[in-house]
């Protein structure tokens, strides 16, 4: 996309190009993005991230990647966006009046425990299934938000083994929503992989363009679920544009809750970082949601870990604690 054709959008941004250097930058009061033409990388708040294509100057124009529009409607605007990637466009809806910022807050947990009943997931070796794996680290979730946040109300998607459509999953998130302002949404799941050396944990968040192929796949081995009978509701709210508020909360509760998961668990299961991609179970929610792929029943080493009841545990203990570490945040 043409930086003139996003800045015609968005007026308060800004951009420096080092003529000799190449080096530029894209600024707001929000904050300022650093990036190198013909680099397929940029830097925001002292971190650096890879595009899957390059940002690219043609006579006077910088085109950049979508990946990296995104980033500039999460990060360097201060009030709410909606926004949609629609084959190589960009469809923007810019609000009337700007809702000021404040601080981040948790009133509400909504935990889902990913697959159930008739959907059991991957398994390992033995047969123990990825169903078994989420309910058992969400029930220790809900038991322990019980017991040390008893002002926040949490809510279990499901509590036993039964199967719920995905999209019933993201109508139960928000019916909490319309109850309960500042509700974040919380997914767990177990990844899989053809090679059994696959391992570590991965925190995604939603984006219409998946990190790497790897998070599309795994967004596509997730969504596999959904059912042929649509709730035509739900639908519409899988339709609707994406908000940069809510996605950008979605990040900064998905970079919380990694940072928490491999202080407590790694080496053990190691960090493969945060992610983006397009999960159905994520795009239906109208508030921060993550996903956490805890660890690969596909690796028997893993597998044993993610078995293990006390091991649950830590894994409860840890996403609470990014949970903690989100809510003490700014926005």
């Amino acid at each position: 996309m043409a930086f003139s054709d996003l800045k015609s959008i968005l007026p308060e941004l800004s951009t420096k190009l080092k003529k000799y250097t190449s080096v530029g930058g894209i600024y707001t009061p929000q904050g300022n993005l650093q990036f190198r033409i013909g680099s397929s990388f940029y830097t925001l708040d002292g971190k650096i991230y890879k595009l899957p294509k390059a940002i690219l100057k043609k006579e006077d124009e910088v085109y950049l990647p979508l990946d990296m529009v995104e980033a500039v409607l999460l990060n360097l605007i201060a009030y709410d966006v909606r926004y949609q990637f629609k084959e190589s466009e960009l469809l923007v809806l810019i609000p009337k009046e700007t809702v000021p910022k404040r601080s981040l807050g948790v009133k509400a947990i909504v935990i889902d425990a990913g697959h159930g009943g008739k959907d059991p997931g991957t398994s390992d070796q033995t047969g123990y299934f990825e169903k078994e794996v989420s309910l058992g680290v969400a029930r220790y979730t809900y038991l322990y938000l019980r017991k040390y946040y008893p002002e926040i109300r949490v809510e279990m998607v499901r509590k036993d083994d039964r199967f719920v459509e995905l999209e019933d999953r993201s109508k139960f998130a928000n019916r909490v929503l319309s109850d309960t302002r500042d509700v974040i949404f919380i997914s767990f799941h177990c990844n899989a992989s053809l090679s059994d050396k696959a391992a570590g944990f991965e925190v995604y968040y939603l984006s219409q363009s998946p990190s790497t192929e790897t998070a599309r796949e795994t967004a596509l081995l997730e969504n596999r679920t959904i059912g042929k009978h649509k709730n035509p509701v739900v639908s519409e709210i899988q339709s609707q544009m994406l908000s940069s508020v809510t996605q950008r909360r979605s990040k900064k509760l998905a970079d919380a809750v990694a940072e928490q998961y491999e202080k407590a668990l790694s080496p053990e299961i190691p960090s493969r970082g945060v992610k983006k991609a397009d999960f159905s179970v994520l795009r239906g929610s109208l508030m921060p949601a993550v996903l956490v792929e805890m660890g690969y029943l596909t690796n028997p080493e893993e597998s044993k870990k993610l078995r293990d009841k006390t091991f649950q545990k830590k894994i409860a203990r840890s996403v609470i604690k990014g949970i903690h570490e989100y809510a003490s945040a700014k926005d």
